[in-house]
């Protein structure tokens, strides 16, 4: 098995190196992160690398790595993906071993599906996306890619969900709803109409409250 680079030094980054070990066995070699952003050398007893080290370090094809950037900026982790998959690098899944993904779901990479999260038969999941502990994604559903969703979050039956999404904790998304992108769902938030793109959500059932600024997308924190 090929060792594991993790992007990012964070307390997510830390969750990834913990679920990588001792759910899939995973052999992870150190941390990385941008130049300015290196603080110290060591994470969790590990290495850290700038990206500029991975990239002289370790061959293509001589490792993989998980791109562990939060959801404080959803554009920041579709472009630190999109940086890793340009170098060449395979980026792999995470898939913790108390989550459910049915035998048919078809799954990009660089996904994390944390304990107790459950993926329905007919799902067709993009990349990058972050499905944390306990949610669940019902049957049928598209997703794109570069999306976070909240523990305990449901998606229903036949939803479509596009790209750079923020799914808030414990959010209900009735089935059949068409969300678009760049869309953020607060905290508890029941979903029983389709949503705009660049819009911000909340209440029982949701309200669009405003916009998002097109030039930065959704943040959070």
């Amino acid at each position: 098995m090929r060792g594991l680079i993790i992007l990012g030094a964070t307390t997510f980054a830390k969750l990834v190196h913990f679920y990588a070990v001792n759910d899939l066995g995973m052999k992870v070699l150190g941390f990385a992160v941008d130049e300015a952003h290196k603080v110290t050398d060591e994470f969790i007893s590990l290495p850290v690398f700038t990206w500029t080290e991975v990239l002289e370090k370790f061959p293509v094809g001589e490792i993989t790595l998980f791109v562990a950037v939060g959801y404080k900026s959803l554009r920041l982790r579709e472009a630190v993906y999109a940086r890793v998959k340009g170098a060449g690098y395979e980026l792999t899944n995470i898939v913790c071993a108390s989550g459910f993904v049915a035998m048919d779901v078809v799954m990009g990479d660089n996904n994390i599906v944390m304990p107790g999260a459950v993926i329905e038969p007919g799902v067709v999941m993009g990349a990058n996306n972050v499905v944390w502990s306990n949610a669940t994604i019902c049957h049928d559903c598209i997703m794109g890619s570069h999306n976070f969703i909240a523990a305990n979050s449901t998606i229903g039956g036949a939803v479509s969900l596009g790209n750079q999404n923020f799914l808030g904790l414990s959010s209900v998304i009735f089935q059949g709803r068409r969300i678009g992108n760049e869309t953020l769902i607060g905290a508890q938030t029941m979903v029983n109409q389709d949503t705009q793109s660049l819009s911000e959500y909340r209440g029982i059932p949701a309200k669009r409250i405003s916009s998002i600024d097109p030039d930065i997308g959704v943040t959070v924190g």
